[in-house]
């Protein structure tokens, strides 16, 4: 029985939990349209209106997911920690 020799490297990694902002934003902006929706509604506002309700809301809170997302990131960045591994290769 032949003993190999592993080879090893070792390197610096940042260990860090980070938002997705695609599923933050998609949330956000599905949770905006729900909301457009229902003050639309709610105010009974002629077609056109209603539209722009939806349409304007839903980019409004799309745009407040992403800025959500931004600020963890930002956050989560700020709490990483820095660790060394060692990688086993063979």
């Amino acid at each position: 029985m032949t003993n190999k020799r592993e080879k090893t490297s070792t390197a610096l990694v940042d260990i860090r939990r980070a938002p997705k902002f695609i599923p933050f934003t998609a949330t956000a902006a599905v949770i905006g349209f729900i909301v457009s929706a229902i003050t639309a509604w709610a105010t009974q506002a002629p077609g056109n209106f209603f539209g722009y309700v939806i349409v304007w809301g839903t980019v409004l809170f799309a745009s407040l997911g992403l800025v959500v997302a931004v600020l963890l990131e930002a956050f989560f960045r700020a709490r990483s920690k820095r660790i060394e591994a060692t990688k086993i290769e063979g």
